[in-house]
């Protein structure tokens, strides 16, 4: 029998008993439950990493060490940030390469930081004292900037972004910028830089506005930015630091707010000693910094100083800290493109829990313990989900990134020992969420009212929602910069609602509105089969007439058995125009799904399209030669000797032919 079945018939008092048996009981104490929902979202994580600075170190990272840095096997930190230095001296470019091309091979997001300009571009004696760089050379600085950005590229290095300066309102021993001079740089020379992205300055402290000891710097920085329009638009994201920052200080609602990640790009806690970083359990606080830089930060990046030093990531002998345990309890297991969701984050004064979702069914929970006492902790994910598996990882004073696989678990529900002085990271896979079809049977609805839907475009072509004409509502999809008739638009089919071998119905409207008079259209289903080929089955077609809407629909399409990687697509046999398309929809084999329908039948002559060939169609097609046809379908009526070209010979004919001197109309 399997055993998390018989667990799961104990009640969760009874195992919290059984969990707490393990433990001295003057140790270990019940904490509040811990909630994770995973339907309230904050920001999109980037990554966790460090800097490499061999310019000042003297010495890069080895191969050796690179791996472990980036890498995410056993013993690896499972870093996917990497920061480097901007020398002032372009000659010295070259020294950044070497780290920077191995960890952008491996995925890791690269960004750069300049200390100072080219030493031609300053000037002494600034508003503090110390090295300046003058507005007059504020053209040729971008220059610089947007020149390092290129030289990493072409170096295989996709540089991610760079910042304007590094720590401008600190200073000591490089260039000086007031606040007013970086908005006024990134204002006006910031769209020079093209070849990365621009970061703001990075300030080196999150101070808050209000703080009487800074008189030009911390939050004023970004504040400037966000009350500019034109710097707002050329910074593409936010850089701090955290040296000094207390937690209280890291909100910051307007900057979390305006729609631009916000990276801590530098901090060694709580020092920079010598020998200091498998100090336990001083290494602790860097575990709870990046907790709060995440949580009450909404931090996006957490970048550590130096990756390998005698207090880093990693000692000089590039064997991991205790301080590089602590990150990669996050660094390891939220990934890039993880969101971070809502969790109850201290059910206990000295517990401090923060949780984030993947796109793969998997929450990570990390669980900080500061305190000297223990807790059995209760975890719940939102009540609607599933658990099938938790594995932990655990750093306390006697374990690294200690794993227990398959830990018990109850429904939506786990417990687990958080130990004093220790850091638990718990992956959560939960099952697959079944998809169930609304009222109308339908499994999905796309509007395109502000909203693409998922749709994508197939090939060269591109999506936009656009209000130039719609079937319902007042936009449609617009697909457009086809180069070939297979160059349309497409949706992902998700097996979880659409699954082989079972029958559905599928509406797509569709029309254009410039090309030829009739274009004929696809709805198709792309898929693998069993043998690992890619096939092409239609699901509906129909010949649609320029301006007017027809419905490409089937209610009861049959998805072949061995179907796989399934994308719902629109194409045109031939032509290469824009098109739109609108109310599609997937549902309940059998639903009938009204729309515009099949285009009519077009019978030459029937300008009024009423059915019938007589003198109201005579009299229609003189008022369309003089003034145009309102429908597509009309013109195509009046061409009757279908010379591509409506003229008056048509008239003529047409006329023939209700005083019944012709039978047929000619063509030429």
């Amino acid at each position: 029998m399997n055993l998390k079945k018989i667990t799961a018939a104990f009640t969760a008092s009874a195992f919290v008993l059984s969990t707490l048996s393990f433990f001295p009981k003057e140790d270990i104490s019940a904490a509040s439950e811990c909630v994770v929902d995973t339907s309230v979202e904050y920001q999109t994580i980037r990554g966790f990493g460090g800097i490499n600075h061999p310019e000042w170190t003297g010495q890069d990272l080895t191969a050796e060490q690179r791996q472990t840095a980036f890498g995410n096997g056993d013993d690896e930190l499972g870093l996917t940030i990497l920061r480097v230095y901007v020398n002032p001296d372009s000659s010295q470019w070259y020294k950044a390469l070497p780290t920077a091309q191995t960890a952008s091979s491996m995925g890791v997001t690269v960004f750069a930081s300049p200390w100072e300009p080219p030493s031609e571009l300053t000037e002494s004696g600034g508003s503090n004292g110390k090295l300046h760089l003058p507005s007059s050379n504020y053209a040729a600085y971008a220059q610089h900037l947007n020149d390092f950005g290129t030289y990493m590229k072409e170096n295989g290095v996709d540089l991610y972004a760079i910042s304007v300066q590094n720590e401008p309102d600190y200073a000591s021993e490089w260039t000086y910028w007031s606040t007013d001079e970086t908005t006024d740089f990134i204002a006006n020379y910031g769209d020079m830089i093209t070849s990365t992205r621009l970061m703001s300055p990075e300030s080196f402290q999150y101070a808050p506005l209000t703080a009487s000891w800074v008189s030009d710097g911390g939050k004023t920085f970004y504040q400037k930015i966000l009350n500019n329009s034109k710097a707002m638009e050329n910074c593409d994201l936010f850089g701090t630091h955290f040296y000094g920052t207390q937690r209280e200080w890291m909100d910051y609602p307007e900057l979390e707010s305006c729609g631009k990640e916000i990276w801590m790009t530098e901090v060694y806690v709580p020092n920079s000693n010598a020998d200091s970083a498998n100090n336990y359990p001083e290494a602790l606080d860097v575990a709870e910094n990046i907790h709060n830089a995440m949580v009450v930060g909404n931090m996006s990046a957490y970048t550590w100083w130096y990756i390998r030093r005698s207090y880093g990531l990693m000692t000089e002998d590039g064997a991991i800290s205790k301080r590089g345990y602590c990150m990669a309890q996050y660094s390891k297991y939220v990934r890039p493109g993880d969101v971070r969701i809502d969790a109850t984050e201290q059910p206990a004064d000295d517990v401090y829990i923060s949780a984030y979702k993947g796109d793969d069914n998997q929450v990570t929970i990390v669980a900080i313990n500061k305190g000297s006492e223990g807790y059995a902790q209760q975890f719940s994910v939102s009540s609607d989900s599933q658990i099938t598996n938790i594995d932990r990882y655990r750093t306390s004073s006697t374990e690294n990134i200690a794993e227990t696989v398959n830990l018990e678990y109850t429904g939506n529900s786990f417990w687990a020992q958080l130990p004093a002085e220790s850091v638990s990271t718990f992956v959560v896979t939960l099952a697959d969420e079944p998809v169930e079809a609304d009222d109308n049977g339908w499994y999905f609805h796309s509007t395109f009212e502000g909203d693409t839907d998922s749709w994508q475009g197939r090939g060269d072509a591109t999506v936009l929602i656009s209000g130039r004409t719609a079937y319902e509502g007042g936009e449609a999809l617009l697909v457009q910069d086809r180069t070939a008739s297979w160059n349309g638009v497409y949706r992902v089919l998700n097996t979880d609602a659409f699954v082989p071998g079972n029958e559905y119905s599928f509406s797509v409207n569709v029309t254009y509105l410039d090309g030829s008079a009739t274009d004929k259209f696809y709805l198709k289903l792309q898929y693998t089969d069993a043998n690992g080929d890619t096939r092409y089955a239609t699901v509906a077609e129909g010949t649609g007439i320029k301006g007017e809407w027809i419905q490409l629909a089937n209610t009861n399409y049959l998805i072949p058995e061995d179907a796989s990687d399934m994308l719902l697509y629109v194409e045109t046999a031939e032509s290469t125009n824009n098109f739109y398309i609108d109310e599609a929809i997937g549902a309940v084999g059998g639903t009938i799904i009204s729309g515009a329908g099949e285009a009519p039948d077009i019978l030459l002559g029937d300008v009024n399209l009423d059915g019938t060939i007589d003198s109201f169609d005579l009299v229609s097609a003189r008022i369309g030669f003089i003034s145009g046809f309102e429908k597509t379908a009309s013109s195509i009526a009046a061409d009757v000797d279908q010379s591509g070209e409506y003229k008056v010979n048509d008239i003529v004919l047409l006329q023939e032919y209700i005083l019944r001197k012709i039978s047929e109309f000619p063509t030429v």
